[in-house]
This record gives C-alpha cells, sequence and structure tokens, in this order.
C-alpha cells in the first residue's frame, strides 16, 4: 500500500445489528468514541463480516454471530435486510465500490439479495462491473465467462478468479480485527499461518517467527516500541516447544541482576495485549508481500499505564503509513495525543434506539482548533458530539441497491 493511502474510504451499513443506517468516511487513522453500548464495535463488526464472508463463507460469517436474526436489526414490523457498501481505493489507484445485502428466506435461513462490485478509472469511467440480484446476473462486463451464483455465497468469492476483480477481493480479505485475549496469547499453541494475526491474537508466536525471518527490522521496531512503552525488553524470539510453539523474551533486570529470558505465559497482560498491537501494525504477508489493508483494534488502551498511551499513540500514527487502522477508544490519555486531529475522530452515539456515526460537531472542532479544550478533556467531560448536518446528510442519502426487503 502506498503511504497514507486509504483502502476503505467509505463505509456505509443499514439495518446491520444496532445501526439502522450510517454512512461515513474513513482515513488512514479513524478513532471512534462513544459511550459503553452505542455501537462502536458493530461498526468494526460489520468490516469484519465482510472478511469472514469472503475468506471462508457468508454461512460461516453469520452462523459465528449467532445467525442472521443476529445480524439483522431488530423491528417491530417486517425483517430488515442488512446491507454493506464500500468506497475502496485499490493499490493501483484505481477505485472500486462493493455492496451486498442479505435477506431471511424461512426464518432463520438467509439468501444474498443484491451484490454490485464496479471498478473505475482513478475518478473516472467504469472498467469493470458485475450486479446480481437473488442469485441471477443482471450485470456482467469482463469479456470472460461469468462464474456461476449461489444464493448463500457471495459473487465475488468466485469472480475473485478473474484479475478485473480479484484486486478488490485482496484489499477486503486482507483486513484483520483484533479484541486481543491475553491468555490465548500466552498459551504454547500448533504452528499456524504468521502472514495476519488473529481476532485473539492466539497465533502471535506464528507472526513473531515470519517476522523474523522475513522482516527481521520490523520486529526491531516492535522492540524499541515496547521499551517506548516502558517494558524493559532487550529481545523478542519465537521458541519452539516440541510440537508446540510459543516465544520468549530477554527482560533487563538491572544493574546488579543478570537479565533474564522469559516466557509468553509469564508476561503481564497489559505487555503482552501491547505486543499483539505492535507486531500487527507491522506484520507482513509471505515472503515479505503485502501485510493487512485495514487493522481494527477494540480499545488498544486496555491493561496499559496511561504514561505508556503516548508511545501506544506514536505506534499506531506510523503503522498508518502502512495500514489503515480504526480503533475504539474509552482513554483521555490515548486521545491527548499531539498528532490526533479533530477530522481524525468519529462519535458514535445511540439515538432513538440505533446507532448513529458522525464527524465531529463544529463547535467542539473549534474548540479543539482554538486549544481552548483537548480530546480527552472532551471524553472526560462526555462532551463529544456529532455533526448534525452530518447526520442530516446521512438520512437523506439512504441507498436503496441492498436496503430492499424480503
Amino acid at each position: 500500500m502506498n503511504p497514507r493511502s486509504v483502502p476503505i474510504k467509505r463505509l456505509s451499513l443499514r439495518q446491520y445489528k444496532s445501526i439502522e443506517h450510517c454512512d461515513f468516511d474513513l482515513g488512514p487513522l479513524t478513532v471512534l468514541v462513544g459511550r459503553n453500548g452505542v455501537g462502536k464495535s458493530n461498526i468494526l463488526d460489520a468490516l469484519s463480516f465482510v472478511t469472514d464472508a469472503l475468506r471462508n463463507t457468508l454461512e460461516y460469517a453469520l452462523r459465528s454471530r449467532g445467525g442472521i436474526a443476529q445480524v439483522r436489526r431488530k423491528s417491530a414490523s417486517k425483517p430488515t435486510t442488512p446491507g454493506i457498501s464500500l468506497e475502496i481505493t485499490l493499490p493501483d489507484g484505481s477505485e472500486a465500490t462493493y455492496a451486498f445485502g442479505i435477506s431471511t428466506v424461512q426464518g432463520a435461513t438467509f439468501k444474498v439479495r443484491n451484490e454490485e462490485c464496479v471498478v473505475r478509472k482513478a475518478g473516472g469511467s467504469v472498467t469493470h462491473r458485475f450486479t446480481s440480484r437473488d442469485s441471477r446476473l443482471t450485470d456482467w462486463t469482463p469479456t470472460s465467462p461469468a462464474p456461476p451464483t449461489s444464493p448463500d455465497r457471495l459473487f465475488l468469492v468466485a469472480a475473485s478468479g478473474l484479475p478485473e476483480f480479484r484486486p478488490v477481493y485482496d484489499v477486503l480479505t486482507r483486513m484483520v480485527f483484533h479484541n486481543l485475549n491475553p491468555e490465548s496469547m500466552k498459551a504454547p499453541r500448533r504452528p499456524e499461518p504468521g502472514s495476519l494475526l488473529a481476532r485473539d491474537g492466539s497465533n502471535l508466536a506464528s507472526v513473531i517467527k515470519q517476522l523474523a525471518a522475513t522482516s527481521p527490522d520490523k520486529l526491531d521496531r516492535v522492540l524499541r516500541y515496547i521499551q517506548a512503552i516502558g517494558v524493559p525488553i532487550r529481545k523478542i524470539e519465537h521458541k519452539q516447544a516440541g510440537s508446540l510453539e510459543t516465544f520468549q523474551v530477554l527482560q533487563e533486570r538491572g544493574e546488579n541482576s543478570r537479565d533474564a529470558n522469559f516466557e509468553a505465559i509469564a508476561l503481564s497482560d497489559g505487555t503482552i495485549r501491547a505486543l499483539g498491537i505492535l507486531v500487527s501494525l507491522v506484520s507482513v504477508g509471505p515472503e515479505g508481500t503485502a501485510g493487512p489493508s485495514l487493522i481494527g483494534i477494540e480499545e488498544p488502551e486496555t491493561a496499559l499505564h496511561p504514561a505508556a498511551s503516548h508511545a501506544l499513540m506514536d505506534a499506531l500514527t506510523e503503522g498508518s503509513d502502512s495500514a489503515q487502522i480504526i480503533v475504539t477508544c474509552h482513554s483521555p490519555d490515548l486521545l491527548e495525543h499531539r498528532d490526533l486531529k479533530p477530522d481524525m475522530i468519529r462519535v458514535v452515539i445511540l439515538e432513538d434506539g440505533g446507532t448513529r456515526v458522525g464527524v465531529l460537531s463544529g463547535p467542539k472542532k473549534e474548540l479543539l482548533q482554538s486549544h481552548l479544550t483537548t480530546p480527552g478533556e472532551l471524553l472526560r467531560l462526555d462532551q463529544f458530539e456529532p455533526d448534525p448536518d452530518d447526520l442530516r446528510r446521512q438520512e437523506e442519502a439512504k441507498g436503496t441497491f441492498w436496503e430492499s426487503e424480503a
């Protein structure tokens, strides 16, 4: 990915979990702020849903979330049709739009109601396109024959076998999302693929092994950030334990004591979470190929001392040069970073039972730009508010392609 490029330019959601509708742009680093339970995690989960449905199957993506009934927004009237639309920047600078909607069939089963992928020259004309409705292609521009459609699978999976649509598929399947589980990260595990860190971080040892083999400079960068956070670690290395693998660190113990090796299981939750985040930010594909296109992280500040927040935000801002980053945040200390700009903040609220997302309101943005307050102070005082004009624009701009009901 070119520096500061933004793979996912805009995200539009309809009837997904707590979200009735939202439509907002994303930057290299986007911070979602809001109270507990307003739906910040559902925004990240919608993006994760796309990746799960393409990497695995749509059935898997739904089943792992409790089925279609748990994904679609609860409604007092007829069943709703969850829909997701993404505006994408491809590695060669061209642009794409990908959207799909899912409807219920006879209660618990589902079908792809409609799906569309449009690839354009940068800011220009359409080069490739497909559109399907109820498993029937209504538009197909490539000269090669179209692969078969299926009512329970996203057509982009089949279309990704063609060079016209493969770049879209690659961007969307290289998104990763983390809600790190220290216990899973500490335990010895069987070797797993090490190109992208798993959602819970359980393959951390495998990712460390691959970084050491293909990009040792990146692993050194992780080490420097860990030290900046305040953990006196001098070395991080992969360790084989029979058929299992783990990792260990060499930690400084003071002038009068010898440095000592500590296995992963001995590390604190805060240290191992920070290590997982930092490793994900620099992770690369096989043989040093491209790493994540986008990284979503739930509350990266969890279990960290407030004094470490500045170094962590340093890592996030630097990491956004190579991978787009979205984080949810409850930490005033993390928001106090000098490089955090008002335009990076998206405010999430719960209004009339539904999640709304908007850019920061004009008056609050002006307070920040005039240095009359700080983002951390606004968070402590619960004074973040979305721009009402932006919410109004979203209300007026509701789409219809993938919002149709079953």
